[in-house]
């Protein structure tokens, strides 16, 4: 039924799923349209006199329930108010919704890498960010739920994300960072139970459905409902407004089973457990998300293994799957890594973590392992939100958005072992022994290290000074392994900007570094090193906007330590020529 044949009084019922796996309907009665709510998209005010809804109101998981006038379907219960004392809510017009079903699967875009005019940008610009940290956020906000409304105005449902095997501050980590509500549920079927080939459903329409996320040990899914079903059973619609506003998407879903109704002053929300992946959501908009029941989209195997403090007690394994996107997979494996971290214990004591991540990817060069450790130090007990900025997160951050191709993420482990204790010292001081700095010459460094409790000791660490640097201003630095990033061509492929994120120094060690005058030229090509100005005037291309990486030509030397080592020092010295016979006494 077309939205201009709606009058307010007519009355009419939607279907849902209030308990169970079995929908049922409830009554309504039109209030009044409001036209051109969203542009081209008109919005049919209801409410309810049913006695289950006297005290939720309109509940979030409701979202996508089909609303019938005169038997005819008018369109998919989809908005609500915060606070609204009487179940009174919109519906979103099923005609913008089925323009939502006429839209293509289209794989060959999914996912797809942001370009130099997407939020990644170019050439060198794009190498800095990365290794320089210029500009980086490593896990950007989605849509939170204080920003999804406005005042009392009407806003979408909103997306109960039922969440199992998970800690509340997880859980809240997510539910921030994909503008959901966080509830707890159950979880279906894992991975191996779910390699079983299931027993067909005959979807109908107020059938409860969720987008599943993360699902295994831990589980994750939104939860809504089915609003149409196409007449061969494999096209769906549901919702009645958008999960992330994706566009194309390919992300699975699962059939539910609602527990009960969790009713609330603020929103009420459904309390449910995904069950069987049954497909795949292949368009995610404004009116509505599709699915399709003849796909299954692809999830990547993540395992993480937490070893604790005491050798006598054997590991944690948490084994699990996570959908494939851009945006989604660093974010659901940053929930799973601090997931791992906090359950170990939130011990209000001094704490290290050493992490190994081994990221399987395939490339247009075929397939690798990424393999990367770091050492984490917490003074007051774990946070595992902290590891939402750890390497492995990084590196997947890049793997699928880059200005070269998307990489196909074949499986993720990581390894945590946790040591209690605080093996940390910061640079405090450094100190040239010698009076006379020439070049050529072995000139001693005296660093003054302070631990963590505050306690001082002494290194001294011998350094050569170039010898052809007489004459020159040099600049020595010293810093934690951590803190300095090796130089690398500007990279030209995928596989060459893995290389230079994967090449680390040890946390554990001090990095002195020799910065001279001369500069050099990092290009695509390679470094170009010790240019004279004339000749890096005329290779520096004055007509862009992305600015050239010029370095300083440098030797540098790595001591190991046996302490993670942070903060940083500088030294300027004036380097007198090399001793010649002459200068002799």
């Amino acid at each position: 039924m077309p939205v201009s044949e709606i009058k307010p009084g007519m009355r009419g019922h939607a279907v849902t799923v209030f308990f169970g796996e079995k929908s049922d309907r409830f009554e309504i009665e039109v209030v009044d349209t409001m036209k051109n709510y969203l542009p081209k998209q008109d919005a049919v005010l209801f409410r309810s006199s049913d006695p289950r809804l006297e005290h939720s109101g309109i509940v979030g998981g409701m979202s996508g329930s089909p609303i019938f006038v005169d038997g005819k379907l008018v369109g998919a219960l989809s908005y609500g108010w915060r606070f609204n004392k009487d179940p009174l809510g919109a519906l979103t017009p099923i005609s913008n919704m089925l323009e939502v079903g006429e839209l293509p699967y289209r794989p060959e875009v999914l996912p797809r890498p942001a370009g130099p005019r997407g939020r990644s940008r170019a050439g060198t610009k794009a190498w800095a960010d990365q290794m320089l940290g210029l500009s980086t956020d490593p896990l950007p906000a989605r849509r939170r739920p204080e920003e999804l409304e406005e005042g009392l105005g009407m806003a979408p449902l909103p997306l109960p994300l039922t969440v199992s095997g998970l800690s509340p501050t997880t859980a809240r980590m997510l539910g921030e960072t994909f503008g959901m509500v966080p509830v707890r549920g159950g979880s279906g079927p894992g991975s191996s139970e779910a390699a079983a080939k299931p027993k067909a459903k005959a979807w109908e329409p107020g059938d409860s459905v969720s987008v599943v996320l993360i699902r295994g040990d831990s589980s994750a899914a939104s939860n809504g409902t089915v609003t149409w079903v196409g007449p061969k059973g494999e096209r769906l619609l549901a919702f009645g407004h958008s999960m992330f506003e994706d566009g194309p998407s390919n992300l699975p879903f699962a059939d539910a089973h609602v527990h009960t109704i969790i009713n609330s002053v603020d929103r009420s929300v459904k309390m449910s457990s995904p069950l069987t992946i049954r497909g795949a959501m292949i368009q995610d908009r404004q009116p509505a998300i599709s699915l399709r029941t003849d796909l299954r989209a692809p999830m990547i195997p993540v395992k993480t293994t937490m070893v604790g403090p005491d050798p006598d007690l054997p590991p944690r394994v948490y084994d699990n799957e996570v959908a494939f996107g851009v945006d989604l997979t660093p974010n659901l494996v940053a929930g799973i890594l601090s997931e791992a971290v906090d359950e170990s214990g939130r011990d209000a004591a001094e704490v290290v973590i050493a992490l190994h991540h081994e990221i399987a990817i395939e490339t247009s060069k075929g397939p690798r392992t990424i393999e990367l450790d770091e050492e984490v130090f917490f003074p007051q007990g774990l946070i595992g939100r902290v590891l939402g900025r750890s390497r492995g997160v990084l590196t997947l951050m890049v793997l699928l958005d880059n200005e070269f191709e998307v990489a196909k993420i074949r499986g993720v482990e990581h390894e945590i072992r946790m040591h209690y204790g605080s093996p940390v010292e910061a640079i405090e001081e450094v100190r040239l022994v010698e009076d006379e700095v020439r070049a050529g010459d072995v000139v001693r460094l005296e660093v003054t290290l302070r631990a963590f409790k505050g306690d001082t000791r002494e290194l001294e660490i011998p350094l050569r000074i170039p010898s052809d640097a007489g004459g020159e201003e040099i600049e020595i630095q010293l810093t934690g392994g951590d803190g300095a990033i090796p130089y690398r061509p500007l990279p030209d492929s995928l596989d060459t900007l893995v290389d230079t994120i994967a090449l680390t120094y040890p946390p554990r060690s001090i990095v002195a570094s020799v910065y001279r005058q001369g500069e050099g030229l990092a290009t695509k090509h390679g470094l170009v090193e010790d240019l004279p100005d004339s000749v890096l005037e005329s290779l520096v291309d004055r007509s862009s906007t992305v600015d050239a990486i010029r370095f300083k030509r440098r030797a540098r030397r790595v001591i190991p330590t046996e302490t993670i080592i942070e903060g940083q020092h500088s030294l300027k010295l004036d380097v007198l020529p090399r001793k010649t016979f002459d200068d002799a006494p």
